[in-house]
């Protein structure tokens, strides 16, 4: 058995260790914090956040929905003529305003939760096109998206998207909807996919990317077809949710 006197001198001996030890856990938690980039956009929201989402779409002001908004589309010009960033905050943002708009009350945090499940850890990047009156497609071409880091280190790397899906649009050219909402980054649902008797007038894609590996600062969003540049849009991913 172990005396008191003892007990007290293994105490004595050891506790000087301990504030060495928490210091130097402490540095090596600042170096690697300074060595990890700071993530941009939110991924994976837990419940918290998901229910900041919605109580932000539910009693913002128009003109708050507006601020919000504006940082994550851009209106580069006619052949591109909106980009549009969708993260999962602002996913849940847009789904309780539409439900909003249609008096739908079935908006909580398990239904938003559930909403969310094809999209975790993803950005949606969302181009609308308009095409030359005069084209010649029978689909949409294969227009690529890229991400490029505009403030990091050396020359930048483009990212591609982990998959692209391309929506046609046929008929004369539409306006946003819901029509108030100008933020809605979205295909209205009323329009139709494939029409036999109208010209192919532009087109939509989903471009998603994979959110991990995003750092705060400026991206680049690029519109390629092929080695012609058809758009572009700077976003600060470090503004925005």
């Amino acid at each position: 058995m172990v005396s008191g006197r003892g007990i007290l001198g293994v105490v004595t001996r050891i506790a000087p260790i301990r504030p060495v030890v928490a210091g130097a856990l402490a540095i090596l938690a600042l170096v690697l914090a300074a060595i990890a980039p700071a993530r941009a956009i939110d991924a994976h929201l837990d419940a918290d956040a998901i229910d900041q989402a919605i109580i932000f779409a539910r009693q913002a002001t128009r003109e708050e929905r507006r601020e919000f908004h504006d940082g994550y589309f851009r209106l580069p010009g006619e052949a591109v003529r909106r980009i549009s960033l969708v993260s999962e905050y602002r996913r849940v943002v847009l789904l309780v305003e539409e439900k909003m708009r249609i008096l739908d009350r079935n908006y909580g945090v398990r239904q938003m939760t559930d909403a969310l499940k094809p999209w975790r850890g993803l950005l949606e990047v969302i181009v609308e096109l308009q095409f030359h009156p005069q084209n010649n497609y029978v689909g949409v071409p294969l227009i690529d998206v890229l991400l490029v880091p505009l403030d990091g280190a050396g020359p930048p790397m483009p990212l591609v998207p982990e998959s692209t899906d391309r929506r046609p649009r046929f008929g004369l050219f539409w306006d946003p909807a819901p029509m108030g909402a100008p933020w809605w980054p979205f295909p209205p649902p009323s329009i139709p996919v494939i029409t036999g008797s109208e010209p192919l007038t532009g087109g939509w894609l989903h471009a998603r990317f994979d959110a991990g590996p995003l750092a705060r600062g400026r991206y680049e969003v690029v519109i390629k077809n092929g080695a012609a540049t058809l758009g572009t849009g700077t976003f600060d991913l470090g503004t925005l949710r």
